[in-house]
């Protein structure tokens, strides 16, 4: 396949197999740089989709993944993908399936408590 279409990725096929738009290849290597800014690394976050929570660990470029701005976030479950690196390049340290990579634009930065916490407190329960 790549020999036909050098731009070729398994995304692109499988999209192209289950008849959904194909998704645009990221030419710029700023992409998302203004969302990226807003964000601080130690903050609380939420990631879409999905409404998992966890901390900021980086925000930057990563080697490796597509062009432009990324956000690394340590999860508060093992919902992750990876332990905060990427292609044996370290960019975080957490436990492995508790880091992932997400762009700017999939992360709320905000008042979002660890999952374990809410699990804690019952009905009419102070914190």
């Amino acid at each position: 396949m790549r020999e036909t279409d050098p731009t070729w990725t398994l995304q692109k096929e499988i999209a192209k197999r289950n008849g959904q738009p194909i998704p645009e290849t990221i030419n710029d290597p700023e992409f998302q740089k203004d969302e990226a800014e807003a964000i601080a690394v130690g903050k609380r976050c939420q990631v879409y989709p999905g409404d998992r929570r966890g901390e900021v660990m980086y925000v930057g470029k990563v080697e490796g993944l597509p062009l432009g701005y990324w956000v690394g976030v340590k999860y508060d479950e093992p919902v992750g993908k990876n332990d905060g690196s990427v292609r044996g390049q370290r960019y975080f340290e957490c436990d492995m399936k508790y880091g992932a990579f997400i762009r700017p634009s999939n992360v709320t930065v905000g008042d979002f408590p660890p999952e374990d916490d809410e699990l804690l407190l019952g009905d009419g329960d102070e914190m």
